[in-house]
Formats: C-alpha cells, sequence, structure tokens
C-alpha cells in the first residue's frame, strides 16, 4: 500500500471512529434517559444484581467518550498531520 494511501484510509478510519464515538455518546445518553425513566418502577433483588454490573459498565463508557474516544482521534489527527506533511513535503 502506498503513503498515499495510507493517508487516506487514516483518514477514513479517523472519520469512522469520531462518527463511532457520536453514535455511542448519543446511544447512552438514550440508554441513561430510559434507565432513569423505568428506575423507580423497578426495586427488587434483580435491580442489586443490575446495579452491580450497570455500574462499572457505565463508568468505562463514561470514561470511554470523555476521555479515551476523543484521545483515539486527537492520536490519529497528530500522525495524519505527520503524514500529510510528509507527503507534501513540508
Amino acid at each position: 500500500m502506498s503513503m498515499d494511501e495510507t493517508y487516506v484510509q487514516m483518514q477514513n478510519f479517523e472519520r469512522t471512529l469520531r462518527s463511532f464515538n457520536e453514535h455511542l455518546k448519543s446511544s447512552l445518553r438514550e440508554l441513561h434517559s430510559q434507565h432513569e425513566t423505568v428506575s423507580p418502577h423497578w426495586q427488587d433483588e434483580m435491580r442489586k444484581h443490575y446495579d452491580f454490573v450497570w455500574g462499572p459498565f457505565q463508568e468505562t463508557m463514561n470514561h470511554y467518550i470523555a476521555s479515551e474516544g476523543p484521545s483515539y482521534v486527537e492520536f490519529l489527527n497528530i500522525k495524519l498531520y505527520a503524514l500529510r506533511r510528509y507527503l507534501q513535503g513540508g
């Protein structure tokens, strides 16, 4: 694969990752909203197990959305910038 093709593929991946991050953020907002709607109506033993599993999952997803996802996009943009400068001879 040529460097030009690599650059195009990296651009496509960066766009796809940004789109994925936005869709994930939106989906988790919707899930949280639905969770809040049903929460007052669900107070049984199964709920305790659910909360035990849900809590760490929610923390992981929130961390990804707030930190890791944007960091990966930034990393790709730095690499794209360097590759673009290389390809343009600058």
